[in-house]
């Protein structure tokens, strides 16, 4: 009776966003016919740290174009704890299995993927739960807030992922459990050590969810450093430092965990079907990139295409390109090519918001149910605005106009925790924004939709931000409005 009051009096409302959040994660992932994402080549860079395999014997069987929900634990990779292509939810697949190990008595060894489905929705909800708890958040504005969770985060084009070893899964749980932790954290008058452990190991969980994420940690120390700044009078300047130490490590670990065959893949891609793609003058930029321009034959390749005796990792190739080619060349040819520039910042928005409603991709074979009952709200709003979505000057302009504001706040506030909020706010656009020109750096066009997911999450997260900003601030002008006709009637009798 107690804990009823004490959610009745504290936390009503976030418990309420949460309830209907978890029946909607619950219908979509773990009920049948369930939802998920199908491997498209990438799933065994996560699988290895679980010693899991598909259950296919050959190609066709494993790459069949649908959504897969068992697979076999054939080795003892869950006591891996680092090998090649290192992500921070290899941690979380270690539980799952683990976890699958435990509850059959180490009698199967068919895993079921919502055993991680379930770590997923956990830290999912745990960072949404975080983020209500925020104390600047009226009533009013923290029901908007749980409302607009639940009709953007919990469509099928996010939640999806949960049923997959992909690393937008990770990305999404870590990004959400990241804010969350730091709104804890920078609302506390004396925070504990733990709060600042918690942040960064969310953080850092964030930066190391995908090899795309880590560029990132540059201007996470911004965050790092004020942090250190604000609370060093408080003694804790030393746990900050270890923390971002931790942090810093963890991301060196990901990074070098890369495998000679990622990277080639991604600098191949980044030139041939990046600099290359629809260039009028492609051999002109293999020399100004330091290349042979012999190499044009490789325009619009594919990494694991070797038709026409064209090999991306032939002797030539190891020799003539992937020594003398780097991302830091990829982005100063576009930095001195400014139109070229241009042109991918376009097509990057033009790419944007690649969601698609559940097909049978999303199902297991034979399995797709056009009744089931799933949130495609984000979807349907993208379908019906196309435009809206992939005009880069809309981009721009809410851009310039949401970091506006922030840096206003962030500059004449007298308050600690509303400038740490702000620098927060501005992290989630740099990271947003980075988008339109990291992946096409890191990777050309390849796959181009689901590089720019951080940049959709990004987004969606901004434009909820900018409404509630819009919820606090108009009745605020209003009655202040209001404030001055009255005291002009007074003055004028």
């Amino acid at each position: 009776m107690k804990k009823i009051n004490y959610i009745k009096n504290n936390c009503l409302i976030e418990t309420v966003i949460l309830v209907i959040i978890g029946i909607i994660l619950l219908n979509t992932l773990f009920i049948y016919p369930i939802i998920g994402r199908y491997n498209n080549g990438d799933f065994d860079r996560l699988m290895v740290y679980g010693g899991l395999n598909e259950m296919g014997r050959n190609y066709h069987e494993i790459y069949d174009g649908f959504m897969h929900a068992k697979y076999l634990v054939t080795d003892p990779g869950v006591f891996l704890p680092f090998y090649w292509d290192w992500v921070s939810e290899a941690v979380l697949v270690k539980f799952a299995v683990v976890l699958f190990l435990i509850v059959n008595g180490f009698r199967s060894n068919i895993f079921d993927i919502r055993y991680l489905s379930f770590f997923y929705c956990a830290a999912f909800l745990l960072g949404i739960f975080l983020v209500l708890r925020y104390n600047r958040l009226s009533k009013v504005t923290k029901l908007f807030a749980g409302v607009f969770i639940i009709l953007f985060f919990t469509s099928t084009c996010y939640i999806a992922y949960f049923n997959s070893f992909y690393g937008e899964a990770g990305t999404i749980i870590f990004f959400f459990l990241t804010i969350g932790t730091y709104l804890r954290l920078i609302t506390m008058s004396k925070p504990r050590i733990r709060d600042f452990v918690y942040f960064f190991i969310a953080s850092g969980g964030f930066l190391t969810a995908k090899s795309q994420n880590l560029p990132l940690f540059i201007f996470m120390l911004i965050i790092y450093g004020s942090l250190y700044v604000c609370y060093s009078e408080l003694r804790y300047g030393k746990e900050i430092l270890i923390g971002s130490v931790f942090v810093f490590v963890f991301c060196f670990i990901s990074y070098f965990s890369l495998t000679n065959t990622i990277k080639e893949n991604n600098l191949f891609q980044s030139v041939f079907c990046g600099v290359l793609q629809q260039s009028k003058t492609p051999e002109k930029d293999l020399t100004e990139l330091g290349l042979n321009k012999k190499l044009v034959i490789f325009n619009g390749h594919s990494f694991y295409n070797k038709d026409k005796g064209l090999d991306p990792l032939g002797k030539d190739m190891m020799k003539e390109f992937y020594p003398k080619i780097s991302n830091w060349k990829i982005l100063g040819f576009y930095l001195s090519h400014p139109g070229r520039m241009w042109e991918k910042i376009e097509d990057s928005a033009n790419n944007a918001y690649a969601f698609n409603k559940p097909g049978n991709w999303n199902f297991e074979k034979n399995q797709k149910d056009s009744k089931k009952l799933v949130n495609n709200f984000r979807i349907e709003l993208i379908d019906k605005f196309q435009a809206f979505h992939h005009n880069v000057y809309v981009f721009i302009v809410f851009s310039i106009m949401y970091f506006g504001v922030s840096l206003f706040y962030l500059i004449t506030s007298k308050k600690r925790d509303i400038k740490l909020l702000n620098l927060m706010i501005i992290f989630i656009l740099v990271a947003g924004a980075s988008q339109f020109v990291l992946p096409i750096i890191g990777a050309g066009h390849c796959d181009f939709g689901k590089h720019l997911f951080l940049l959709n999450l990004c987004y969606d997260t901004m434009f909820g931000i900018s409404l509630l900003w819009c919820m606090h601030i108009i009745p605020r002008v209003l009655y202040a409005a209001k404030f001055k006709i009255r005291k002009r009637k007074i003055l004028n009798g």
